[in-house]
């Protein structure tokens, strides 16, 4: 049972080299081309958190009780960002292997560190927006220790993604509307999560939809070590360490086993 656990990460740690290079060499590729190159992982998430905030301060002028307009901002994007970073975790890991053909037959290179670096390098936007966001709590003061967290929960959340990643990169080689359907996928997900409402707002009736959803409890959990200042509750660091490890653990697995079986298809 224990070794079902530690698998992926045994994996992961003896290739750490060649992962390493892999995953810099494909976030270089990504801005190829582009005039500002790797400027953009710190512009990107600079310019869509100034977005964001334009419009929540300015335009829906929307407050909850329990905020203030600055901290409502704060709260939206403390949970926007991990999503946003989940979304393209999701949809790039996921094509990952069907974009990826020629390394396929490559006997001496892991497949399954193929849709790891591809969520990898997703994640550098990510850390750099969580990075901003904690400079905008020190701002509003709201910046406590509980932001020890932060890593924590992300860390997790990056378990999460990354075995469904190893179970759709491989179901993408054989059903192709996959990409297609994830699009609405992440749709719901981004709707039905908390990020821009809080719990008060929310109907009784519809609460046990949001707690359905299990990227909810990686929101909330950004929300109460960074808004709040507190750490999460027992449930939540519960829920966010369960989906992790068993996401990560039995992603890896079903890859491990049915990849021979899939790259038929490649």
């Amino acid at each position: 049972m224990f070794s079902f656990l530690t698998n992926s990460f045994v994996s992961a740690f003896q290739y750490r080299e060649i992962l390493f290079r892999t995953t810099s060499a494909e976030l270089r590729q990504k801005y190829a081309g582009s005039v500002l190159g790797l400027l953009w992982v710190l512009l990107s998430p600079l310019i869509l958190l100034a977005i964001y905030s334009l419009v929540y301060l300015v335009i829906f002028r929307i407050q909850p009780a329990s905020l203030s307009r600055f901290e409502y901002v704060l709260y939206i994007l403390s949970g926007l960002v991990p999503c946003l970073a989940f979304c393209e975790a999701l949809s790039c890991g996921s094509s990952s292997l069907t974009l990826n053909r020629a390394i396929l037959l490559n006997t001496v290179y892991p497949s399954e560190l193929v849709p790891l670096r591809s969520v990898l390098a997703t994640q550098a936007s990510a850390v750099v927006g969580l990075a901003l966001v904690l400079v905008f709590s020190i701002a509003l003061g709201k910046l406590t220790w509980t932001a020890l967290f932060v890593p924590f929960v992300w860390l997790f959340q990056l378990m999460f993604v990354m075995g469904l990643v190893w179970v759709l990169s491989l179901a993408s080689l054989v059903l192709r509307d996959i990409q297609q359907m994830l699009m609405f996928v992440t749709m719901v997900l981004l709707i039905v999560s908390p990020i821009a409402y809080t719990n008060e707002m929310v109907p009784a009736s519809m609460r046990a939809l949001v707690f359905m959803n299990p990227l909810s409890y990686f929101v909330i959990g950004f929300h109460e070590v960074i808004v709040f200042g507190r750490p999460p509750s027992a449930v939540i660091l519960t829920c966010i360490m369960g989906f992790g490890l068993i996401s990560c653990s039995a992603g890896f697995w079903v890859f491990q086993r049915a990849k021979r079986v899939m790259l038929d298809y490649a």
